[in-house]
């Protein structure tokens, strides 16, 4: 039966022998599940979202309200996918635009700074270049964003990542630094090997899937990987 958040938090205090400590351990509990999406991309906090894109138009799209990073960003076009890839803005910023250079879009920058925030009242922008010469639907795959548990220490409400035996050790330790208990460092190595075999096995159903090592594909091409033109249509 999975634990409820104030279960974990009672167990995280009485691991870390501070059992006074509920609400630091309801803070830690949070900071510990913002880690994982913050800093780690696990499958099952992948997210899929459809973009639609006007034609004769680079942007700005609105990204998603929990987006915090792009996975890949791709569509259809004649049943052949096109994979648009990844670019800073200031690379996107140096290119020529000109409805006259309208064609398959082959690369995307997002803007995460205050103004775009501001401006799409979300997380911030995408855009997309060249501009697309008809109207597409990109399919976006990104790591979300996850709310933190209200009162952790007293709601009922079971965590997202089902690995509780890490939520358990992962809020423990962190209250260790609180007691200066001795065993934080090992709790905290302990802590790592249990999150780098999630890391290994986070492709779920995927696992049995021969994976290759890729070049980055601004610097290594092939006429494979040309941009979509509508002469390769």
């Amino acid at each position: 039966m999975a634990l409820t958040a104030a279960q974990i938090v009672a167990a995280a205090c009485s691991v870390a022998k501070c059992p006074g400590y509920i609400s630091q351990g309801g803070m830690y509990l949070n900071l510990v599940l913002k880690d994982l999406w913050l800093h780690r991309d696990l499958k099952v906090n992948r997210k899929t979202q459809a973009l639609s894109v006007s034609a004769n138009s680079n942007g700005p799209f609105n990204l998603e309200s929990d987006y915090q990073r792009t996975y890949d960003l791709f569509y259809l076009q004649n049943s052949l996918p096109y994979f648009l890839k990844p670019a800073a803005m200031e690379m996107y910023d140096a290119q020529f635009k000109d409805p006259s250079i309208s064609n398959y879009p082959y690369m995307y920058a997002t803007d995460l700074s205050s103004d775009a925030i501001i401006a799409s009242a979300t997380t911030g922008q995408i855009y997309i270049y060249p501009q697309s010469s008809a109207s597409l639907s990109l399919t976006h795959r990104y790591m979300q964003k996850q709310a933190d548990i209200t009162t952790p220490e007293t709601s009922t409400s079971v965590p997202w990542f089902e690995d509780q035996d890490y939520l358990i050790k992962g809020t423990a330790y962190r209250l260790m630094e609180i007691t200066d208990d001795e065993r934080r460092d090992k709790f905290i190595t302990d802590c790592e090997n249990m999150l780098r075999i999630h890391l290994i096995m986070a492709a779920d159903d995927e696992q049995q899937i021969v994976r290759s090592v890729r070049l980055d594909p601004w610097r290594f091409n092939s006429n494979r990987s040309a941009r979509p033109t509508k002469v390769t249509d």
